[in-house]
């Protein structure tokens, strides 16, 4: 995709989104060209930073979403 300043400030929303997807966005600029590409963190758990703050027993209920007894077998 490519676009302006003008069109970047007006339409940022939509700019950001196709760049969040994946799209390589050229933004032209009397300067010259600015590329904006999205870099998604890897590996980044759903609790972010706040993952540090939460004991491993509440985080093993969080992942499984119910109790060890919870899981038997249902017929």
């Amino acid at each position: 995709m490519q676009t302006n300043v003008s069109e970047l400030l007006r339409n940022f929303p939509k700019i950001r989104r196709a760049a969040l997807a994946g799209e390589r966005v050229v933004i032209r600029t009397k300067e010259g060209d600015l590329v904006l590409t999205a870099e998604k963190p890897a590996g980044r758990s759903m609790f972010g930073c706040l993952a540090s703050t939460i004991d491993s027993g509440t985080m093993s209920e969080a992942d499984s979403g119910a109790s060890e007894g919870d899981w038997g077998a249902s017929l």
